[in-house]
């Protein structure tokens, strides 16, 4: 039996042809045929996903007219091998690059913690939940990205590699909701917005009839105010707090869903909340819903309040209403506390978990669906181009089947509300837990000294490759413009540092030239204090739109003891000759010219005759299997005019046979005895652009 369901396409311009299994069809479509793709989850009625379907076994409708199958795909993402515990977290890579994110089709999730929707005892079930669903069977390469609505998080992870990072970022989540008044003489958030906007007489005279029933000494000695005035002033107070918080989930949700747009694949939206009570007026409720259709992505709604029977209005606090009437909203107050996230859910093609304790285990269902479903493609039918929604129905050929599905997508461009203030394709790429490629990058951290009490100087150096920059040639110069985003993370405060920019470039050919092989670094400064944090990078092209992003995760260690600087290599010397060489991220170098090395040592004690560090200092270049290749032994280290302590050396690259090798850097301080050594790995004999990453 054919049972249609409904669900959503996400219109793009290509046909469904990279990444797929060998057994899928690979059509071919004319120049500017649009090409509707829909991606279909199928479960069983024990909510595991069906296997094994062919194309022939669905049916697809828009509008209730049958569709052609033009693309079809089977994805199946079995969750990748466990890495043995070794004790200690894997230390992030030195390097990061987006090279080939394009060709990946991992699966994307966006946990919204909804903080601002949670109490105390509510936000430590979404903890447990979120923890409960990190602890699921992820495949190798999905992204998870963990958002509160307050603005305290935002943190990308590779899975499964990442789970670590995100789990450390959960203890220091809290709920912000409001606390709520007595249920005697209080209000929920529903019954305030159902008399302030709606101007309910059911909910008001409940409202009433419970505040009367409560009456004090306190209450009906207040001159001038009956409580029918009372409730209608309470009402608009809380309303307006309730439509502020409402407002900034929502306007979360639709940015999550925004970042997920530029991907294809299974992607989903997990709102750990208390509940968004329905307000259909919200320009935000729509936009999120409209993010949502165009982004193909479904939200599952986690409900953080847990078991329970009964509404508030049944608690030892307060007495049973005895009105048929009241009972019947009393009865119903957790429901509709929680609507507006339910129905959300609904209309996303996604579900809820709701009314349950075990909420760990039920988010862990909204990962085992998501690891087999089905991409199919269709030529929509020619029309005027209104913008109007589109209804898409799927039917599935096998008995007992559920399909999540959303209900339908609005043509490019059309149901998304322009949001003012703000560049979209910018905000969109760094919020994505993807990293685009239109504009390949690399990027690294480099750490030196203290900037200033209990703050370190870091440099983020990122390698464009200008090469997909649209330059203009005017004069014998090539000219072109980038715009610059880098945000920097805290994992363990939230703290956020952003650099916001527009780079000028005015190259001439030879420099041109030079770039376009190893790539135009920019490097920009940021003092933070020792911790774990994640760079965001995105560069866009002011000229054609296209967009590169990555996230880099690093570490800032305590400024205390013996300690080196990260040592910077590079190939290039920089301008004007005598600073020592360029900063660059990159690691891989052409069997040519010299490989230059600049580091700094701190915390050297002082001898007490002098007043002087005595610090000795040798290097050591090692094949990765040990052999050694070059060495210099320990000779003492000078200080600079300005005090600092550090050196530059190098060696030729053309005596280095291709392969993978370890710079070693041992320095010993003869004061205090202590010693330290820092490794840095690099590779001679690729190519020195970004087609060696």
């Amino acid at each position: 039996m054919r049972a249609p369901v409904p669900l959503v396409a996400m219109t793009v311009l290509a046909a469904m042809t990279r990444g797929q299994d060998p057994g899928a069809r690979h059509p071919a479509f004319p120049a500017g045929v649009e090409l509707v793709t829909v991606d279909v989850v199928v479960v069983d009625r024990e909510g595991t996903p069906v296997t094994g379907l062919r194309e022939e076994d669905f049916t697809l409708e828009e509008d209730g007219r049958p569709m052609a199958i033009a693309a079809f795909e089977a994805v199946d993402r079995p969750p990748a091998a466990a890495a043995p515990a070794s004790g200690q977290p894997s230390p992030p890579p030195r390097v990061s690059t987006n090279r080939g994110a394009s060709a990946r089709t991992s699966r994307a999730f966006v946990i919204v913690f909804d903080d601002l929707h949670l109490d105390v005892a509510e936000a430590q079930r979404a903890r447990d939940a979120v923890a409960g669903f990190l602890e699921g069977a992820f495949a190798g390469g999905d992204r998870v990205t963990l958002v509160t609505t307050s603005g305290d998080a935002w943190w990308h992870a590779r899975m499964p590699e990442g789970g670590d990072a995100l789990r450390s970022v959960l203890p220091r989540l809290r709920g912000r909701a409001r606390v709520a008044d007595s249920i005697k003489e209080g209000m929920t958030d529903y019954e305030a917005l159902r008399i302030d906007r709606d101007h309910d007489p059911l909910v008001t005279g409940y409202v009433m009839r419970r505040w009367k029933a409560a009456a004090t000494d306190v209450l009906s000695s207040r001159e001038g105010n009956t409580v029918g005035e009372r409730v209608i002033a309470t009402a608009a107070r809380i309303g307006l707090e309730v439509e502020r918080r409402n407002q900034e989930t929502l306007d979360v949700l639709a940015r999550a869903f925004a970042s997920l747009g530029a991907v294809r694949g299974r992607k989903s939206v997990l709102l750990v909340s208390g509940g968004l009570v329905l307000d259909t007026r919200l320009a935000d409720s729509r936009r999120a819903l409209a993010e949502s259709r165009s982004a193909n992505a479904a939200l599952y709604f986690v409900d953080a309040r847990g078991l329970a029977a009964l509404g508030p209005a049944f608690t030892a606090e307060a007495a049973a209403p005895t009105d048929l009437q009241d009972a019947s909203l009393a009865l119903g107050a957790l429901r509709v506390a929680a609507e507006g996230s339910e129905s959300l859910a609904a209309e996303t093609g996604g579900f809820s978990i709701r009314n349950r304790n075990d909420l760990a285990a039920g988010a862990r269902t909204i990962l085992r669906e998501s690891s087999s479903y089905y991409l199919l493609g269709y030529a929509p039918p020619e029309r005027r181009r209104n913008g109007h929604f589109r209804r898409i129905d799927v039917g599935v050929a096998r008995e007992g089947v559920r399909v999540r599905a959303r209900r339908g997508y609005y043509p490019a461009g059309a149901g998304r509300a322009p949001r003012e203030g703000r560049d979209e394709a910018l905000q969109r790429a760094l919020d994505s837990p993807f990293d685009l490629d239109a504009i390949p990058l690399r990027a690294a951290a480099l750490v030196f000294g203290e900037k200033a009490p209990g703050e370190v100087q870091v440099l983020i150096t990122a390698d464009v490759d200008i090469r997909a920059l649209a330059f203009r040639e005017a004069g014998g110069v090539f000219e072109g413009s980038l715009e610059y985003r880098l945000v920097v993370a805290d994992r363990e405060t939230g703290t956020l540092h952003r650099r916001d920019e527009q780079i000028a470039l005015k190259l001439p050919p030879a420099r041109r030239e030079r770039y376009s092989r190893s790539g135009f670094p920019v490097t920009r400064e940021v003092a933070l204090a020792p911790g774990r944090y994640q760079a965001r990078v995105v560069a866009r092209d002011a000229t054609s739109g296209r967009v590169g992003s990555l996230s880099h995760d690093f570490e800032v260690p305590r400024a205390e003891g013996l300690r080196l600087s990260t040592p910077v290599l590079s190939d290039r010397l920089r301008e004007p000759p005598g600073v020592g060489p360029e900063l660059i991220a990159r690691r891989n170098f052409a069997p040519s010219g010299d490989l230059h090395c600049r580091f700094e040592v701190y915390g050297a004690a002082r001898d007490a005759t002098t007043g002087h560090p005595a610090v000795r200092a040798g290097f050591a270049v090692q094949f990765a299997d040990g052999r050694l290749l070059a060495a210099s032994r320990a000779t003492p280290m000078t200080p600079g005019p300005d005090g600092t302590l550090g050196r530059t050396l190098g060696f030729p690259l053309g005596k280095a046979p291709p392969g993978r090798y370890e710079l070693v850097l041992v320095v010993e301080d003869e004061v205090s005895g202590g010693r330290v050594e820092a490794r840095e790995a690099f590779t001679v004999g690729g190519p020195d652009g970004f087609e060696g990453e």
